[in-house]
C-alpha cells in the first residue's frame, strides 16, 4: 500500500471521528434545547378546622398531600412564578412560606397577633398582609421574605392591589368606623378613604384597575366602586351573602360567591349585572381561577370540598374532597417546569365526577 493511499485513509478516518463528534454534540443539543417536563399547575387550600394547607394536583383533581401550619390558615396566596405560597395563621401571629418544589414550609415570618387576609402584587415581588390584631398592614418583600413597610390600618380584613402595583384598597373592620383605606404602597402612607355604612368583607379590582368589587355584610349585592373618583358607583344584586368577588384575567367577567345559595354567580362588567348563576357545594367562600381564565375552582366551607368549574359550558365538572373547612385558595400560574417528583404523603381523596347536566 503506497504512502499516499494509507494518508487517505487515516484522513477518512479523523473525518468520520470529526463527524460522529459533532453529531453527538448536535443530539445534546437539541435535547437541551426541549422544554422541560412539565406538570399541571397544582392548587393550594387553607383548611381552617384542620390547621393545614391541601395541595391537589389540577391535571387529576385530586389532593397529593396536606401541609401542617399554625393554627387557623386564613389568607394564602402564591407567587406569580409559582413557587412560594404565603398563609396566614389568625390563631398564630406568622405567615409561613411554602416552598411548591417540595410543598413544605421553608420559613415563618412573624407578623403580630391574628394576623387575617393576604394579597399579592400582580408582579410578584410583594405580598401585602392584613395585621388584624396588630392594626396596620404590612408589606412583606418576597425576594428575601421580610417586612419591608408598616401601615396603619384599624383591624384590616382583607385587601386588593392595582395592577401597578402602587395602590392597595384595605377593608377596615373598625366598629364604628368601618371603611376601604387606599393605602400608597410605594411611600407606605394612608392617601385615601371610603367611609362604608356596614362591614367590608372581601375585594378585587379589575385588571384595567378601574373598577374595585367588594362585599359588605349584610348586603345581598356586590358593591362597585369607581377608583378613579373613590366613589361607590352602584351595586349588583346577586344571592344572598355574597363573599369574595373575582374578576377573570381578561377582565371581561367577574365571578363571586354567594354563600346562602351556595351558587357560583357571573357577573358582567360592562353593564355591572348579574348574567348567569352555577350551584357548587355548601357555604362557598373563596375562588381561584386557572390562568387562561377557562377553569374556575371554588373552596365550599360547609361541604368540605372544592367545587372545579367550567367557566364555557357553566357546568360543575368535578368534586374534589379536600379536608375540613376550606376556605381560601390559590391556584399556580400555568403549567409548572417539574422539580420534584409528586410523592404522596398519605392516601389520595379521589375526585368524584358529575354528572353532565349537574350545575344548572
Amino acid at each position: 500500500m503506497t504512502t499516499h493511499n494509507i494518508r487517505i485513509r487515516k484522513g477518512f478516518r479523523c473525518l468520520s471521528a470529526l463527524l460522529g463528534v459533532a453529531l453527538f454534540a448536535l443530539a445534546a443539543c437539541t435535547e437541551m434545547m426541549q422544554p422541560a417536563p412539565t406538570q399541571p399547575a397544582k392548587a393550594y387550600v387553607g383548611l381552617f378546622k384542620d390547621n393545614a394547607v391541601a395541595v391537589v394536583d389540577t391535571g387529576t383533581n385530586r389532593v397529593l398531600r396536606t401541609i401542617p401550619i399554625p393554627v387557623g390558615p386564613h389568607g394564602l396566596v402564591v407567587t406569580r412564578d409559582g413557587r412560594k405560597v404565603y398563609v396566614s395563621s389568625d390563631g398564630a401571629s406568622t405567615v409561613s412560606v411554602i416552598d411548591t418544589a417540595t410543598d413544605r414550609v421553608v420559613g415563618s415570618i412573624e407578623v403580630g397577633p391574628t394576623p387575617h387576609g393576604l394579597a399579592i402584587a400582580p408582579d410578584g415581588s410583594k405580598v401585602l398582609v392584613s395585621g388584624f390584631g396588630a392594626n396596620q398592614s404590612m408589606i412583606i418583600d418576597t425576594a428575601t421574605d421580610r417586612i419591608v413597610g408598616r401601615v396603619p390600618v384599624a383591624q384590616p380584613h382583607n385587601s386588593a392591589i392595582s395592577p401597578d402595583g402602587r395602590t392597595a384598597y384595605v377593608g377596615s373592620q373598625q366598629q364604628g368606623a368601618t371603611a376601604l383605606v387606599i393605602l400608597d404602597l410605594v411611600n407606605n402612607v394612608e392617601i385615601g378613604r371610603v367611609p362604608l355604612d356596614k362591614t367590608p368583607r372581601a375585594l378585587d379590582i379589575s385588571p384595567d384597575g378601574k373598577l374595585l368589587y367588594f362585599t359588605v355584610a349584610g348586603a345581598d349585592a356586590v358593591q362597585v366602586l369607581d377608583t378613579a373618583t373613590k366613589r361607590v358607583a352602584g351595586e349588583i344584586p346577586v344571592g344572598v351573602s355574597p363573599h369574595y368577588p373575582l374578576f377573570t384575567p381578561n377582565g371581561k367577567s367577574s365571578l363571586v360567591v354567594s354563600q346562602g345559595p351556595g351558587n357560583l354567580e357571573l357577573l358582567d362588567p360592562s353593564s355591572n349585572t348579574k348574567s348567569a348563576s352555577v350551584t357548587v357545594g355548601k357555604l362557598p367562600h373563596w375562588i381561584a381561577i386557572s390562568s387562561d381564565g377557562r377553569t374556575v375552582y371554588v373552596t365550599n366551607e360547609g361541604s368540605n370540598d372544592v367545587s372545579v368549574v367550567d367557566l364555557g359550558s357553566q357546568k360543575v365538572t368535578a368534586i374534589i374532597p379536600v379536608g375540613n373547612a376550606p376556605r381560601k385558595i390559590a391556584v399556580q400560574p400555568g403549567s409548572m417546569a417539574s422539580t420534584a417528583a409528586l410523592a404522596t404523603a398519605g392516601a389520595p381523596s379521589a375526585a368524584q365526577p358529575i354528572e353532565k347536566d349537574a350545575g344548572d
